[in-house]
């Protein structure tokens, strides 16, 4: 059972002080067999579970597995102090990230750097899932508050904004107004993936590796990879100076994190932080679909057995 960091967020040097504290705690390995393990924070209109939070990641990471209901969306909003970043698991949700506008479908990514305008909208007829993390960690606690608000009867963005202000989030209050990092030229470009096939090939035998994101794109951050394992064998999962996640889409797979293996299906989700060994494998003939990332940026496979 992670410990959990007891500061009451009143301000934004109390979230700054929150994720200082965040860095003096270790880092463990995580393996989940399913969303339902997750810690739920839920609040109106999104039905969210945290997968992974700061406490246990040394500060680095957060990361969520969130259904957002039809007619949900977040109005437009930056943060000057963390990256975030999204792949679609259902449905469509309609997105702007920066200056561009998409709708994402399944398998879609979506890179935010910090200081980038974003806001999102599901304008379907049935829930979108999304699969999201944020780094540093922290952003978890913006929704443990959003959820207490709502218990108060406040669920509206303009009541939350101030909210959402001492969690380092900026809710714009004029649609037209840009962020930092909008503009041409910026420090880091937003990155859109619709789908797995119009981004760099890194396959190895027996694993058909896409690269959705990777180093140069993230600043050194991130490298994030959509990966089809159809041989055998046992790849890498685990790296000396990169935490990595990973989570399963289809298939079934072993997951071995520090010579304890453990079977999983889709939906499975693992953290493994720097200098653990870990790998997988396909656990039955059929394919195993996965998405990895890794940060600092660390290529897929390395380590691979």
């Amino acid at each position: 059972m992670v410990t959990r960091i007891d500061l009451a967020v009143a301000s934004p040097a109390d979230f700054a002080e929150l994720r200082r504290r965040f860095l003096c705690l270790p880092a463990s390995p995580k393996l989940m067999a399913g969303r339902e393990m997750g810690t739920d924070i839920s609040s109106p209109g999104r039905q969210s579970l945290s997968l992974l939070i700061g406490e246990e990641t040394s500060g680095a990471l957060y990361a969520t597995d969130v259904y957002l209901s039809p007619g949900f969306g977040a109005p437009p909003h930056h943060q000057p102090t963390e990256e975030e970043l999204w792949y679609l698991l259902e449905g469509q949700l309609d997105v702007r990230v920066g200056l561009r506008t998409a709708r994402l479908e399944r398998g879609s990514f979506a890179f935010v750097p910090r200081d980038t305008t974003h806001t999102f909208n599901n304008n379907g007829g049935s829930p979108a899932r999304l699969l999201a993390w944020n780094a540093p960690g922290g952003h978890e606690r913006a929704f443990e508050a959003m959820g207490a608000k709502a218990k108060q009867g406040i669920t509206a963005f303009p009541e939350l904004r101030d909210m959402f202000r001492l969690h380092g989030v900026e809710m714009h209050a004029d649609p037209a107004e840009l962020a930092p990092n909008d503009a041409p030229g910026g420090k880091l470009a937003a990155k859109l993936v619709m789908n797995r096939a119009e981004v760099r090939d890194a396959s190895q035998p027996g694993a058909d590796v896409r690269v959705l994101l990777d180093a140069r794109e993230s600043g050194g951050e991130f490298e994030v990879s959509d990966v089809i394992v159809t041989g055998a064998g046992m790849l890498g999962l685990g790296h000396e100076r990169a935490a990595a996640c990973l989570y399963v889409l289809d298939g079934d797979a072993d997951i071995e994190i520090v010579g304890q293996r453990q079977r999983v299906r889709a939906g499975a989700f693992a953290f493994i932080p720097k200098g653990y060994a870990s790998s997988i494998s396909r656990a039955t003939e059929a394919p195993l679909h996965f998405v990895h990332w890794t940060t600092p940026a660390a290529a897929f496979g390395l380590g691979a057995s």
